[in-house]
């Protein structure tokens, strides 16, 4: 009986670690930066700048928002991010940004 808690519980931890694949693979294609073509161009502004455990929206090279991190989507700063990528005319990035805060069951009403 032993045994078989052991080998449950190994199969659980195995299982709920490979889910979690983290920002990086999940949205952006496991490219460090992101941009609204879907290039993974650092230079090139705007761009989504992508980590495993967090993803920042970079309007320029001096302001960037750091809308999503391990704890979630940090919805106020989504938004802020969906906003600047309708200044900047990035749809595919906007976009981008809804499908994390939906995926996240966070509605940011400035990315609808």
């Amino acid at each position: 009986m032993r045994l078989i808690l052991t080998v449950a519980l190994f199969l659980f931890i195995v299982t709920t670690n490979a889910g979690a694949a983290g920002y990086k693979s999940d949205y952006c294609d496991n490219q460090e930066y992101y941009t609204n073509s879907g290039a993974n161009d650092g230079s090139t502004y705007p761009h989504l700048h992508c980590n495993k455990k967090w993803i920042a929206y970079s309007k320029s090279g001096g302001q960037h928002y750091n809308f999503a991190d391990g704890n979630g989507v940090l919805k106020g700063k989504a938004n802020s991010s969906c906003n600047a990528a309708t200044e900047q005319d990035a749809g595919n990035l906007k976009a981008k940004i809804k499908e994390i805060c939906d995926d996240d069951n966070k509605t940011c009403d400035d990315c609808e």
